[in-house]
């Protein structure tokens, strides 16, 4: 869907987990589907468990990164969804049709979201309250919500 009348009812910042490092995201839900719009990715020096002079290059990279990444956050949200997609070639969208199930898992020190579509499983991690993501995800899709609050 890409008519003018579509609104983006909010925003979650994400992390989704990758082979070497990780990758922060913004999810942004819509009223017909979530768009999943890219800030950055993170080398292996910024995943935990890594010695020294691991967690000092984690350090540099935010350093030299964050503040593009600051900028183009900021620049997402005043966006209309179709800017928000064309914004980066590795953007996308997942439309409500093709969601089978969203779980929300409130872990120890984050909240897990594991959306699984007819294709795949997208998994993310995100630092905002369990009641901001139900509210946001919850207004059009409730019914293929399941909530864990642990």
């Amino acid at each position: 869907m890409s008519g003018s009348s579509e609104v983006v009812l909010g925003e979650i910042h994400v992390v989704a987990r990758l082979e070497m490092g990780s990758e922060k995201l913004i999810l942004f839900p819509t009223d017909s589907r979530i768009i999943v719009a890219r800030v950055g990715k993170r080398g292996a020096g910024e995943m935990a468990g890594v010695g020294m002079l691991g967690r000092l290059s984690g350090v540099l990279e935010n350093l030299l990164k964050g503040g593009r990444e600051s900028m183009s956050r900021h620049g997402l949200s005043s966006r209309s969804p179709r800017e928000i997609l064309a914004s980066h070639r590795d953007n996308f969208a997942l439309s409500f049709g093709e969601i089978v199930r969203i779980e929300v898992l409130k872990e120890t020190l984050t909240t897990r979201i594991m959306i699984l579509t007819d294709r795949d499983k997208l998994e993310f991690y995100t630092g905002v309250s369990l009641d901001k993501i139900e509210n946001v995800l919850g207004k059009n899709l409730r019914s293929k919500m399941i909530v864990n609050r642990r």
